[in-house]
This record gives structure tokens, C-alpha cells and sequence, in this order.
């Protein structure tokens, strides 16, 4: 939708250009009401809108911002300004933004405006999927207190950051930026330093799959005009960037260039020593707790270490920053509902935890919260009134007193009042046993129910859940329900779940129940649960060489996808490895530690299960033939090893894996220049890239007949672009059916039917399916 060409927004902004009028559409949400500070700062005049009316719109309010809740085409038309951003979250059909175009007003993305902005000052971007907001306002808060001029922008509400975006009129200035990589926008910044948390399976409505994220970042590593900074245990960010020339590595990794150590978690905060170049820059404090925490911090602290700021400044301005408090505690979910316990109290942390849930788009947010002290609840009304706008429904308790008096006037009555003040429905249960019959009732399929506040209100929360799941359910929702209550929180457990975006080809139906473990005693459960239910089981792995049948899977399909079966540790000569690790991964750690014989892999679309299980192949060399020993579990949930030279394999296959779970394998190495391992793989992916089709597939489709390749045969037979719906057989590789978007596996099984007829009555050659097909 943007009609701004990168060099027009530059004019705009350029120094002695007239200073604009800019509607700012979604303005309500942290980045855009951010972008909104940024332009007030210029000089220039910001007027726009949101459909409800928050906090950031009230700061915006406050600095002279001309503000509407509700998007109408007239509010445009009245404004006349001579440029409009838009937030990601605003459709094509808004009416402001139909409206902008026919007045052939400049329209332009907030992440593009955002950009142009940073790119003209000393950009310092902070991106990644996960923990994003905490690092950038983290860096932010500690480089305003050891140099002092600085603009932000941060994609959260942060008590220390007031507000939480600001642009310096220096020109030299550190421009510190959290950047969003959800709809592509990432490469529009060209900062002089970046720092990279991590990348993950994750907005892939945008991106067609985890590896075109990749090379998003990617570019965005390319386009960064000095040092890279980025986490070395993120083995995704290790494949993109440790040969990057300018690249700097932090984390526990044993290879980072700024490695964390002697992490220690206590009721205070967490404490952790930082070495580099072999030298302790000493131990430090933050008083947010937890390893990834830590290991954030960590990225600061190497950014601000090569701008040259002594460790021991540095130290002190990192155990100054409080964070902001968002603890979201799943405490209960089944197909129905997601129920969640929160400590937050204070009308920021409030704030931030609704905007949070909401996030996960459930039907309706429905809260309760219990006010704690009767003292805050005084000095904090006109907030905790206008706190909730984001609840579709609302219930208050009275004060929880945490031994404090009673104030006179204040209670929960009071602070219904004044939420009622602000326009918002609220209902007041005074007593805790009232509220259980209350939620009941409103709850609907679909919705979320957060419990929020620091007293008692916990203790009702589980009891409520208690109830929940002693409710009666139809057979398979109590197979849900009772196999969630056998596994960990940090298992993930789901009903009905599509699995055609699990797999390679992206085709096939749902699973009647989808887990990943995160431990083997979890799976042992799984194994256990299906045993004695008479459930089937299917191991599902990175979803290569794999194509399911449209009905899908009946009964349980585990997936080894949690960090806890992805490890990996250098012994020696031999790599221990997870069974969900990827094995490009492997060749790459291989590579890292002068560790030749396993390049092979590096092509293989695949985890370290899937390969022990299919003895995978490629380029003349086998899984099996690098594989000391293996780990796996049987059906009754025991764990066993096994030396490889005992475990017999064969052709594309491993029968031992048939009935046993591959947890993991140790791989043997050979001692070897890492620059000739390197030139290795490299030449392997050339030749990869160069013969298969970079379209969704699944491989392989057949195994290749004694008298010619497979590729070979189906090319000579002048198949090549034949098609079924969207599946169509691949110009670049005769053996690879493509999805070219939308194919069912019914496509893909016809069109198999299709070249196996045309082999047998052309050549009498019967070909053989090498892909596995399952399912219903």
C-alpha cells in the first residue's frame, strides 16, 4: 500500500524542508504512537486515530496531538496532512486510508517512516522474534546514563522510558530502534550497528517459510554498516551469521566472542560474569531475572564494550533498570478455553499484560482483577480507571488489604465507579465465591480468562481451573484434558491440529492430538498415555519426505521440536547430537569445530530422527555411516543405547526406528581444516541449489529404479511441468513435485498415479515411492 518511494520520505525530512502534518492511522498501538513522539520531537504536527482510546493515545493527546477514536474518511479529509502512516495491523479497505489515496496524499508503512528517521542519525537496531522490547529499552535506558544524547524508539510501555520513543535533534546522536521483522520491513534499515536475539518459526503468514526469514536477516546483517552483534546459542543466527565479516558473538556458547558465565538467579534479580577475548569484564546485576534475560543483556553489554564505555560503568547503569513486570501464567486450556494467573497490580503492568494476551487474538479477553492496598488504589484511581480498555469484559473484587487499614471511600465500589466514569462496563463481586458462578456463565468457546492482582486472587484462579476440568467433556476432549494434566507447562499440547504446515510440501489434514514433549519424561508419559488409551502414535520430524493424506492423522503425533531434543555438545572428535536437531546444523557446528565427514548433511532437509530413521543420504555418503552409537525409547517409555555396529540399516531405511523414538545420536568426526570443510559444503549447496526446485516439496519422490534415475526417466518421458490441481512435477528435477500453492494431497497422489502409469506403459519400469505416505 505505501506509495512513498525511500528518497521522497528522505526530502521530507531533510533539514530546512517545511515541517508536515502527518495522520497517523492505528496511532493507539506502541509503535505507531512511538513514531507519533518521534515526529512531535521534529517539529512536525501529528493528528490521528485508533478504534479505542489507550494510554499511548493520551500521551500523544497531551503533547498537542489531535487524537480520534474510530477510523472515518472525513477525519482525513479534515486534517489535510501532507503525509499518512499506517500500522501493519490497518487493512487495504480502511477508510482513511482509501480516503488519503483518492486526496493522493504520500501513504507510507510506519516501519518505512520508522526507518528514514534512524537512517539519518547513528542507527542502533535491535531485532529478533523473542525479547525484543526488553532489550531495546534495556540499551536505551543504559546508553542515556553513560552518554546522554540519544533517541529511542521501543515497542513497549516501559516505567523508565517516559515516553517510550524520543528523537534527539543532534544529528550524531545513537538512534536505538527495535525492529520488526512480522511484515518484511526489517531490510528497510541501514544501521550502523544491530543486534540480533534470535530467529524462530514465526510470522510465517508473511514468509513462506522459516528459511526466507533467514535470509531476511540475513540481508539485514549485510546491510548494517559496521558490527553485527548476535546471539552465538541461536544456531540459526550461528548458520547466518558467524562468517559474516563483521559479526560479533555473545551467549553461553563456548565460541562467542562475549561469553556468559557463572550465571546465578536469585530473589533479587540474576547475576552472570562476561569474558572476552579471554578476560573477565566482571560480574553483573540485573534485576530481571532469568537465563534469556541475561543472555540479552549480555548483547548489551558487548555493544557498549566496543563503543569503549568501561565494564564498570557499564554495570552500573545495567542494575539501575527495573524492566517491566509481565508474568502470564498459563494455569489452565483445553479446547475450549486458556485461562491465565497474573501478579500484575499496578495499572502499567495491567497495561501491558492485556495488550499481551490479546495478542493471541482469542475470541474475547475476559479479567478479573483483585485492587491490592488500599493506598496504591487511592493514589492510583484516575489510572486503574482507565487501565482495562483492552478487556471485552470485566470483573472486580474488593480491596485485598495486605494488612493495611481501610481507607475510608476507597474500596472496590469506588474503583467500579470510575471505571464505569471512562465509559467501560464493569461488574463488582465483592466475595470471591460469587465470582465463580459469574465467569462461568459469560464464559464462551474460545475465549481467555486472565486473573490479575497480587493477593488471594491466585488461590481462587486454581480452584476455578480445578472446576474447569472436572467438567464433563465428550470422549476425546477428556483425552485431551487428561493426557495436559499428565505433561509439563512446558509441553505443548494440541487438539485437531493442521499439520500441512508442519511439512515440506505443505500439504495434509489434522492430527487428532499434536505434542511436543520438552523432556523425555514428558514423552515417556505420551508413550505411556497411548498404550494404555490403544491411541497410534506417528513420530513426525521436520517434515521432509513426507506427504499426508488429506483426512489426516488419527490418534498422536509427536514431534521432537523442543529445545530440550535439539542439543548439541563437541566430544572430542564426535558431536552429540538431539534428535531434533537440524541437520544443517550439524555440519555447521561440524564445520565451526574443524570437524570433517559430515558436510553431506548440510543439503539435508532434515533433523537428526528423521535421518537415523530413513538413513538418510546425499552426495555418496549415509547417515549411518557417521553414526557411533544411538539413543532411542520404546513404546513402554524406557530409554536405551545401542552402538551403531548394532544396529542393522539399510537402503532408506532404519527398522530399528520403526517401533522405537530416535532421541539422539553421537557423530563421529574427522580432524580437518576448517576452510576446506567450508569450500566443501559450500560446493555441495551450489550443486543442490543448482538441481533441486527451491518451490515447497518433499523431496525425493521416487526411490530411483536399477536402470535409470528416476529424474532421468521422468524427464525423457516428457513429464516435466505435468500437473495435477497445484502440484505440479518440477521443470528444475524430475523427481521433485512442487506445490505451487494451495495443492491437496489428493493433487499430489494423482499426479504420482499419472507418472507411474506413464513409466509402466512406456518403459515397463514400475517406480517405487520413496516419499512416505501416511495418513487417511
Amino acid at each position: 500500500m505505501s506509495s512513498v518511494a525511500p528518497e521522497t520520505i528522505d526530502g521530507l525530512l531533510a533539514a530546512g524542508a517545511p515541517k508536515l502534518s502527518v495522520y497517523l492511522i492505528g496511532a493507539g498501538g506502541c509503535g505507531m504512537s512511538g513514531l507519533g513522539h518521534l515526529l512531535l520531537d521534529a517539529g512536525h504536527s501529528v493528528c490521528g486515530s485508533d478504534l479505542v482510546w489507550n494510554e499511548e493515545l493520551r500521551q500523544l493527546s497531551a503533547r498537542g496531538a489531535e487524537i480520534h477514536v474510530g477510523h472515518r474518511a472525513e477525519q482525513v479529509s479534515r486534517a489535510r496532512p501532507g503525509l499518512v502512516v499506517y500500522s501493519p495491523a490497518i487493512r487495504v479497505d480502511n477508510p482513511e486510508l482509501k480516503q488519503a489515496r483518492e486526496m493522493g496524499v504520500p501513504i507510507v508503512r510506519r516501519a518505512v517512516l520508522l526507518a528514514a528517521m534512524l537512517n539519518r542519525q547513528r542507527g542502533i537496531c535491535v531485532g529478533g522474534m523473542h525479547g525484543k522490547t526488553t532489550t531495546s529499552a534495556l540499551l536505551a535506558f543504559a546508553l542515556s546514563r553513560l552518554n546522554g544524547k540519544l533517541s529511542y524508539a521501543v515497542g513497549g510501555l516501559v516505567p523508565q522510558l517516559q515516553p517510550h520513543a524520543r528523537l534527539s535533534p543532534e544529528a550524531e546522536s545513537w538512534f536505538v530502534a527495535e525492529t520488526d521483522e512480522s511484515d518484511g520491513t526489517l531490510v528497510e534499515f541501514r544501521p550502523e550497528y544491530s543486534i540480533v536475539l534470535n530467529v524462530d518459526e514465526e510470522h510465517l503468514d508473511y514468509y513462506e517459510n522459516v528459511d526466507v526469514v533467514c535470509r531476511h536477516f540475513e540481508q539485514f546483517g549485510q546491510q548494517t554498516k559496521r558490527e553485527v552483534i548476535f546471539c552465538a546459542d541461536d544456531l540459526r543466527l550461528a548458520e547466518i551469521y558467524a562468517w559474516h565479516p563483521r559479526a560479533i558473538s555473545y551467549g553461553l556458547h563456548s565460541l562467542a566472542n562475549y561469553r556468559l558465565v557463572h550465571l546465578q538467579a536469585g530473589a533479587a534479580g540474576t547475576q552472570f560474569e562476561v569474558y572476552t577475548a579471554g578476560k573477565s569484564l566482571g560480574t553483573f546485576s540485573l534485576r530481571l531475572r532469568g537465563e534469556k534475560n541475561a543472555s540479552n543483556a549480555c548483547a548489551v553489554i558487548a555493544f557498549l564494550h566496543r563503543l569503549g564505555f568501561e565494564p564498570e560503568r557499564i554495570k552500573a547503569a545495567l542494575e539501575e533498570f527495573s524492566g517491566a513486570a509481565r508474568r502470564q501464567e498459563l494455569i489452565f486450556a483445553d479446547q475450549r478455553f486458556r485461562v491465565y494467573d497474573d501478579y500484575g497490580h499496578h495499572p502499567t503492568e495491567i497495561e501491558a499484560t492485556l495488550a499481551a494476551l490479546k495478542s493471541l487474538q482469542p475470541r474475547r479477553l475476559l479479567v478479573v482483577f483483585q485492587p491490592h492496598r488500599f493506598t496504591r488504589t487511592q493514589h492510583l484511581l484516575g489510572r486503574f480507571a482507565r487501565c482495562f480498555k483492552k478487556a471485552d469484559h470485566l470483573w472486580l473484587t474488593e480491596v485485598y488489604a495486605a494488612s493495611e487499614p481501610e481507607i475510608p471511600g476507597i474500596n472496590g465500589t469506588r474503583v467500579a465507579e470510575a471505571i464505569r466514569d471512562q465509559g467501560q462496563a464493569v461488574e463488582f463481586v465483592p466475595s470471591l465465591p460469587e465470582l465463580g458462578p459469574a465467569l462461568r456463565k459469560a464464559m464462551l468457546p474460545g475465549d481467555v480468562l486472565l486473573f490479575l492482582g497480587a493477593g488471594d486472587i491466585t488461590v481462587f484462579a486454581h480452584e476455578f481451573c480445578a472446576q474447569l476440568g472436572n467438567e464433563l467433556m465428550q470422549p476425546k476432549e477428556q483425552l485431551y484434558a487428561q493426557l495436559a494434566s499428565r505433561l509439563s507447562r512446558d509441553s505443548t499440547l494440541k487438539q485437531d491440529e493442521p499439520l500441512a504446515r508442519r511439512t515440506t510440501l505443505r500439504v495434509g489434514g489434522r492430527a487428532d492430538f499434536y505434542v511436543e514433549p520438552a523432556s523425555e519424561a514428558d514423552l515417556a508419559e505420551v508413550l505411556r498415555f497411548a498404550t494404555e488409551h490403544k491411541l497410534p502414535t506417528m513420530l513426525l520430524g521436520r517434515g521432509s519426505n513426507l506427504l499426508i493424506k488429506d483426512g489426516g492423522i488419527r490418534g498422536i503425533v509427536i514431534c521432537l521440536g523442543h529445545a530440550n531434543f535439539s542439543r548439541f555438545e563437541i566430544r572430542g572428535n564426535t558431536l552429540v547430537c538431539g534428535a531434533g536437531l537440524k541437520l544443517k546444523t550439524v555440519s555447521v557446528e561440524a564445520r565451526r569445530n574443524g570437524l570433517a565427514g559430515l558436510e553431506f548433511l548440510e543439503g539435508i532437509p532434515g533433523s537428526v530422527g528423521g535421518a537415523l530413521r530413513m538413513n538418510a543420504g546425499a552426495m555418496g555418503s549415509w547417515m549411518f555411516e557417521v553414526v557411533e552409537s544411538v539413543r532411542f525409547m520404546d513404546s513402554a517409555g524406557q530409554a536405551h543405547e545401542r552402538k551403531a555396529s548394532e544396529v542393522y540399516v539399510e537402503y532408506r531405511g532404519c527398522p530399528l526406528f520403526k517401533d522405537h523414538i530416535a532421541l539422539g545420536a553421537v557423530l563421529k568426526g574427522t580432524p580437518a581444516d576448517s576452510e576446506t570443510i567450508a569450500q566443501r559444503m559450500n560446493s555441495y549447496s551450489h550443486k543442490r541449489w543448482e538441481s533441486q526446485p527451491a518451490a515447497p516439496s518433499a523431496g525425493c519422490i521416487f526411490k530411483n529404479p536399477k536402470t535409470i534415475p528416476a529424474g532421468k526417466l521422468i524427464d525423457e518421458l516428457g513429464l516435466k511441468g505435468t500437473r495435477v490441481g497445484a502440484a505440479v512435477v518440477s521443470d528444475v528435477h524430475g523427481n521433485f513435485i512442487v506445490n505451487e500453492g494451495g495443492a491437496s494431497a489428493k493433487d499430489i497422489l494423482d499426479l504420482i498415479d499419472v507418472i507411474k502409469r506413464k513409466a509402466k506403459e512406456s518403459r515397463g519400469i514400475d517406480l517405487e515411492t520413496e516419499v512416505q505416505i501416511i495418513g487417511e
